[in-house]
């Protein structure tokens, strides 16, 4: 297996966070969503998308990512027939909590949970147990809230795959196509556009945040747990 030198995604944002502009996000949701599209066209569901299985190096030109599962962060099998819940709380599709098994739909909610953790640059609820009582307003309807800034169509597609209801997110699919799309018209086409210009304003609300200091950085809760786990005796 090919090595990735800055480690799993929560590291990298770590590290990284205050120096990573919008088009890169754009860029590296691109690739994570391919890698999703991937797993999704040849008829599998991943069932545990969170930032400890997306694996990235940051090279000059380039930020590569890869969507992993090694086996470490749940029996995704006797999850099926003991109908114990694993996962990461926050990355868990409000369906799932309620005894459905993991769809593509599911790991698509996932995936709007990465794009909201870049966006805001800290990981989802970290500063709050990740116990019975999230679970539930999870259930009820509760997400993060959108980070000032936020480019609107970005953050109305993030909705998308948030959704309560299923049926109502986006294939991967259509984000790989959509991240495509946004590469080419804010990485590429000299032209500017009204999706170029969205992403050229949070560019400056981001960096006007930085030099005044109003960039999050949240303590994480002692009892906020990014790794895979039981979920019903949390």
């Amino acid at each position: 297996m090919r090595y990735y030198k800055n480690g799993d995604l929560y590291s990298y944002l770590e590290e990284t966070m205050e120096i990573l502009c919008w088009r890169d996000i754009v860029d590296m949701l691109w690739s994570i969503s391919a890698g999703l599209n991937f797993i999704h066209k040849h008829d599998l569901v991943h069932g545990h998308l969170h930032g400890g299985n997306i694996l990235v190096e940051s090279n000059v030109n380039s930020i590569d990512t890869k969507i992993t599962d090694t086996g470490l962060h749940g029996p995704f099998d006797n999850q099926i027939l003991s109908k114990q819940i694993y996962g990461v709380i926050p990355f868990v599709a409000p369906e799932i909590f309620d005894g459905n098994t993991p769809t593509k739909e599911s790991d698509v909610y996932s995936f709007g949970m990465v794009m909201w953790m870049l966006s805001a640059g800290v990981r989802p609820y970290c500063d709050r147990p990740h116990n019975k009582q999230l679970i539930h307003e999870i259930c009820l309807g509760l997400r993060p809230n959108i980070v000032d800034g936020t480019p609107p169509v970005f953050s109305s597609l993030m909705l998308q795959c948030l959704d309560a209801n299923p049926s109502n997110r986006p294939t991967a699919s259509q984000l790989d196509e959509c991240f495509g799309n946004w590469v080419i018209a804010i990485c590429d086409d000299p032209n500017p556009s009204d999706l170029s210009n969205q992403f050229d304003a949070a560019e400056e609300t981001k960096f006007s945040n930085l030099e005044n200091s109003n960039f999050n950085t949240f303590a994480s809760h002692e009892e906020a747990f990014y790794f895979s786990r039981p979920l019903l005796d949390a």
